[in-house]
């Protein structure tokens, strides 16, 4: 491991190139000498209200270059930062501060009525005024004898995921394990000071530590994109035109949007250099009509779950079609990826994907406790490491590069977030008049979207209301139908392969807007 903070990269940018413009949020600009000085100023204001290093801050703070200061100050004054939506339910958002453990909360005006409610009865209500109009709510406080984690002493990144029991999963990032991945993407991209990257992906996203980290690396300029551009994709093109976005980080599915419905398929913008994909496969056809518009310029495939960042990497060759077999390439430098069967022993043909190296996370916060799911395991070379199962399933070219082949479990990938289908089940499950649920990815003429069975007293209204209380936007499913009873295979179980299959039911969805 590099063994690099991540608030040293900001400082080290601060002195190479303090001039150099750093973040930009709309017609606000700083250089990296104002955010450094702006972060200290918030660090230091931190510390004077009671933050000691190894405390856990969740940044309860729309998505804008305040969300961006807060994020690096946390991290500057020694504590756990935890990046959170404001738009997930209040419910949700609090699972969240419990299972992570979160002691405070850096929030501003517009969200500070959901912090208070997020954090419940544990939290003092009385919101501390700090520089850049950002308050800190104390949710509660770690006791004097309360043990931490070892590595998380000095630090580190917490992102969630959709866990199975319905409970939102603390991924625990190391600062090494991410700044492992920002320097060296920085590198491996060609990333230099003049460069300008379009950050739209959420903060609670791990796509966002490379606009916030790599750009550190290498003293880019992170320009965040608004987030009201998102649904109209002409003007997302319009604005990557004007900001002169040379970077562009984004899941296939924007980039397809852009293609399709945003005027990119005839031209992308003109000062666009460097494409990067990751969080879900890019749709063949949608992939080689970018590869061609894209001509010389590197187009890269970054793989890997919240747990490892990105572990394995792909500049997509130029000439590649969608007769190809597509991969995610090999593994990152400092990692090691490799394909495993099921008696544990790597295997050249279909098994789990393991990852062991400088990007694995440090484990699981449960109910503020660390659990370490990794292993030791024994990797073709001979050598026993501590390794990261990832779920997914895959197999190895002969040139060592991964092809990946589904999961193990009931997770999908949607929208590019990991959702964990048991997750929502759970939800429903815990509401008045469901007796039983499934939720399955459709096939057929429904291919792609994401459906909720329920059995009860409930009606298709009910079952959606239920999960949008509870639920982000991206895990709540596109449709909501009520059975009588739900089909069987011959084991006597839930057939979901054929909930999965079926047509429409003939009585129409309920009229609803998100």
């Amino acid at each position: 491991m590099t063994g690099e903070r991540l608030d040293g990269l900001l400082t080290r940018a601060a002195r190479t190139y303090p001039d150099r413009p750093a973040l930009a949020d709309g017609d606000r600009v700083w250089t990296y000498r104002e955010l450094d000085e702006a972060v200290g100023r918030l660090a230091a204001g931190l510390a004077s209200h009671g933050v000691r290093p190894g405390d856990r801050i969740g940044v309860l703070v729309p998505r804008s270059a305040e969300a961006v200061l807060a994020i690096h100050a946390g991290l500057r004054a020694g504590a756990v930062v935890a990046p959170l939506d404001v738009r997930n339910p209040v419910a949700r958002t609090s699972r969240m501060l419990r299972q992570a453990g979160l002691t405070r909360l850096l929030t501003v005006a517009a969200s500070e009525t959901a912090a208070v409610k997020a954090a419940g009865g544990d939290a003092d209500p009385g919101i501390q005024a700090l520089d850049g109009g950002i308050g800190l709510l104390h949710t509660r406080e770690r006791a004097p004898g309360e043990p931490l984690p070892a590595p998380a002493r000095e630090g580190g990144y917490v992102l969630f995921t959709s866990g199975s029991t319905g409970m939102p999963k603390g991924v625990l990032l190391s600062h090494s394990n991410v700044a492992h991945f920002a320097v060296w993407a920085a590198a491996e991209t060609g990333l230099r000071p003049t460069d300008r990257i379009g950050s739209q992906a959420a903060l609670t996203f791990d796509l966002s530590t490379f606009d916030l980290f790599a750009a550190a690396a290498a003293g880019a300029c992170t320009v965040l994109m608004p987030e009201r551009l998102k649904a109209f994709p002409a003007d997302v093109v319009d604005w990557l035109t004007e900001q002169r976005i040379s970077v562009l980080y984004a899941v296939p599915s924007l980039y397809v949007s852009l293609l399709e419905r945003g005027g990119a398929g005839d031209a992308l913008p003109p000062a666009l250099r460097t494409l990067l994909y990751a969080g879900e496969p890019f749709p063949p056809r949608a992939l080689e009509t970018l590869l061609a518009l894209a001509a010389d310029r590197p187009v890269y495939n970054f793989y890997g779950p919240t747990e490892t960042n990105v572990c394995t990497y792909l500049r997509v060759p130029a000439t590649w079609t969608a007769a190809q077999e597509a991969t995610v390439g090999s593994a990152v430098p400092g990692d090691v990826v490799d394909v495993f069967d099921e008696t544990g022993r790597p295997t050249p043909g279909r098994g789990e994907i393991h990852v062991a190296g400088a990007t694995v996370f440090l484990g699981y916060l449960v109910d503020g406790v660390l659990h370490d799911p990794a292993r030791q395991v024994r990797f073709r070379d001979g050598v026993v490491r501590r390794a990261y199962p990832t779920g997914d399933l895959g197999r190895r070219t002969d040139g060592g590069e991964i092809v990946l082949s589904g999961r193990r479990d009931s997770q999908i990938k949607r929208h590019g977030y990991r959702v964990d289908t048991a997750e929502i089940e759970s939800v429903l499950l815990e509401t008045p008049g469901i007796r039983a649920a499934a939720v399955v990815a459709k096939t057929g003429e429904h291919e792609g979207q994401l459906w909720a069975y329920a059995q009860g007293t409930v009606s298709e209204r009910d079952v959606l209301g239920a999960l949008r209380t509870h639920l982000p936007l991206y895990m709540v499913p596109d449709r909501a139908v009520v059975v009588p009873a739900f089909p069987l295979n011959a084991r006597g179980k839930t057939d979901r392969l054929r909930l999965a299959a079926e047509a429409a039911p003939t009585s129409p969805p309920p009229k609803e807007t998100r």
